[in-house]
């Protein structure tokens, strides 16, 4: 159990990491704020240990940079550029079965249909990572699709 005293520590090194991501850019605290799109006294209450709002913590993530090194202080404190695209590649092919779904009426639900969607794109990815004889058949494949349309009831 972490004590007060453990937590204010844990808060001034996120404020450290702060000041690491805002020196990486190049930034004064002026300029920061206005990358992030929050106030100088507000910079420096991050700074100083207090938690960035969602908001904040999303643009980070926009702008490169890994919020679990942030919170953690594990890995490195800018996301790779291969592990960017990949974010963005789920997003579009997320997007393309959301869009597909409501033009063709294919579920009720395009959401569901996405997020369904998402699931088997990035079972199907990491299956064909793996070594060739470690990787799941054609009709294994053919299952976890299967699965999947039973779940979105359709056919």
């Amino acid at each position: 159990m972490i004590n007060g005293h453990q937590m204010e520590e844990s808060l001034k090194v996120i404020g450290q990491r702060l000041v690491e991501i805002r020196r990486d850019m190049g930034a004064t605290q002026k300029e920061f704020a206005l990358k992030i799109g929050a106030s100088i006294g507000t910079v420096q209450a991050y700074e100083y240990g207090k938690i960035p709002k969602g908001d904040v913590l999303k643009k980070l993530s926009e702008l490169g940079y890994d919020l679990n090194w942030l919170f953690t202080g594990f890995g490195t404190m800018k996301i790779s550029t291969l592990e960017m695209d990949i974010d963005v590649e789920r997003k579009i092919a997320w997007n393309v079965a959301y869009y597909l779904c409501k033009r063709t009426n294919t579920s009720s639900d395009p959401k569901v249909f996405a997020d369904v969607f998402l699931e088997l794109h990035d079972w199907m990815v990491l299956n064909n990572r793996k070594p060739e004889e470690i990787r799941a058949p054609a009709e294994i494949t053919a299952q976890v699709i299967d699965f999947a349309t039973q779940r979105l009831n359709i056919r």
